[in-house]
């Protein structure tokens, strides 16, 4: 599932290509996961220019006349820019007139949503101190489920997890109101920003997928960190974390 740091250069690189662009037609072709009808789409979005493009949490907001449109990738959603190629697993389309914004999935759980609720539990990059230490301290269940818990804070999946824990120092498994909660939250920017820093100069134009080849433990096909550090694997539910020894387990 995509993350903070590839939405977030996702989000810059079509802002790039989509401001200004005229809506000319939409067409909804998995319906089941939206909260509008193709005609309550069409309606809201056709004949209206594309004013912002961003990221929020782990959804890319598209502001399109008085409209936003939220696009969630879920677990293996893409976006793809075409002229005249007809990508596979079609969930949704902005058709701008010779240029399309697909929005595909082969598990059709990516999902289109118009106008979505404001949200107000805080994005990971925009959260103060004060706020994550406060959540921190009413938490005493895993610190790594607590990161990736939404209604926690926005953004951080599976694998950016384990990176801020790993840069942390924290093992995964340690009950949350009783780590480092200073330590923790530089992590989290650090790993957060550094990430974006990197995808956008090592791929610069990407609107799609992810780029994970500067991880530092979240590497399901090595058995070592770079440092020589051996990559030990825990599953809990469907769920991986890849950590090392020396993160210490606080309880």
């Amino acid at each position: 599932m995509s993350e903070i740091p590839d939405l977030a250069v996702m989000a810059k690189n079509l802002e790039k290509r989509l401001v200004n662009h005229t809506v000319k037609d939409v067409v909804l072709h998995v319906s089941k996961n939206a909260n509008a009808t193709e005609n309550g789409f069409y309606g809201a979005l056709v004949n209206h220019k594309i004013k912002s493009l961003c990221r929020e949490g782990k959804d890319l907001h598209i502001e399109i006349g008085d409209h936003i449109l939220a696009l969630r990738l879920m677990l293996h959603g893409e976006l793809r820019l075409v002229v005249a190629e007809f990508p596979k697993f079609p969930i949704f389309e902005l058709d701008f007139g010779g240029m399309r914004l697909c929005l595909t999935d082969f598990q059709s759980q990516a999902r289109p949503i118009l106008n979505p609720d404001p949200v107000v539990v805080p994005d990971a990059l925009d959260v103060s101190f004060t706020f994550f230490h406060q959540m921190l301290e009413r938490k005493k269940s895993d610190i790594k489920a607590v990161l990736t818990d939404q209604k926690n804070i926005r953004g951080i999946g599976n694998a950016y997890a384990d990176e801020i824990l790993y840069d942390a120092g924290i093992a995964p498994h340690s009950i949350a109101n009783k780590v480092p909660a200073e330590k923790l939250f530089k992590s989290m920017r650090t790993v957060l920003i550094q990430a974006i820093e990197r995808i956008g100069m090592s791929d610069p134009d990407r609107i799609t997928g992810e780029n994970r080849s500067f991880m530092k433990v979240h590497l399901p096909d090595k058995l070592q960190t770079l440092k020589g550090e051996t990559i030990l694997v825990d599953k809990k539910g469907t769920r991986k974390s890849y950590y090392v020894k020396s993160q210490s387990f606080y309880k």
